[in-house]
């Protein structure tokens, strides 16, 4: 069941209460939200760098895991340029159907992404460039997507591409909450919010965790993003996520 915009926005507000009498007062309904949000934005960097090692964090944001999503491709000179959708916030995996402009025969192949500074050796490399029959392509990410590279003397197309990915957040809204504004407000980037949004993981520990980290970010001025990372650990351990 969805966890509504709503609560978050009480739940913040009342632990905030809680540790000092009318310390959530002083802040606007779009200032709960935004501080909602940032608190959002960090726990998912967070779950999202330690789920590659533990698969409990994982479980945590699975909700945000986009799967064999395909790509726009174009012939860009000597690549193919796979648009990532505007959503993407991490790759996690690639895969391209190739064929042979020859045979018509169709692959799967997985590009290997290299470093930028290593591409033109990989290039150059027999043992490395693109070939159809050792089910090998290289590829490099650039500005908004994959750069897959393929050689004049190389023949076969790259048809298509898909990746599975984490998708960006959905930012709460909660304009149901300001009633002297005929239930809506501006955002900080000038756009008019007349509906909800409620939060995008069905979770309720992952929403008492944000709710935790936003009153930690409202009663402190965070200068320090070591400390910062350091409560959130913490929160993390004492809070057993599963």
């Amino acid at each position: 069941m969805p966890i509504s915009a709503r609560k978050l926005v009480y739940d913040t507000v009342r632990k905030a209460n809680s540790f000092n009498t009318g310390a959530g007062q002083g802040f606007s309904v779009l200032d709960i939200v935004s501080v909602i949000n940032e608190a959002y934005e960090i726990l998912v960097e967070n779950n999202i760098q330690a789920a590659e090692t533990d698969k409990k964090y994982r479980d945590n944001i699975r909700k945000l895991e986009i799967k064999g999503q395909k790509l726009k491709v174009k012939k860009v000179g000597d690549a193919y340029f796979a648009q990532y959708p505007e959503n993407l916030y991490k790759r996690l995996n690639q895969i391209a159907v190739v064929s042979c402009k020859d045979c018509k025969t169709k692959k799967r192949i997985i590009p290997r992404i290299v470093q930028s500074d290593d591409l033109h050796e990989a290039r150059r490399n027999p043992y490395r460039k693109a070939n159809f029959g050792w089910e090998q392509l290289i590829a490099d990410e650039g500005a908004g997507g994959l750069y897959i590279y393929i050689d004049d003397e190389v023949c076969f197309n790259v048809d298509e591409v898909y990746i599975d990915y984490y998708r960006k957040i959905n930012y709460i809204e909660a304009p149901s909450l300001v009633e002297c504004n005929e239930y809506q407000y501006l955002s900080y980037n000038d756009e008019l919010i007349t509906k909800d949004v409620n939060f995008d993981l069905d979770d309720t520990y992952i929403a008492r965790l944000v709710s935790d980290v936003a009153v930690f970010l409202l009663k402190t001025d965070v200068k320090d993003p070591e400390a910062t990372k350091l409560y959130i650990q913490k929160l993390q351990t004492t809070a057993q996520i599963k």
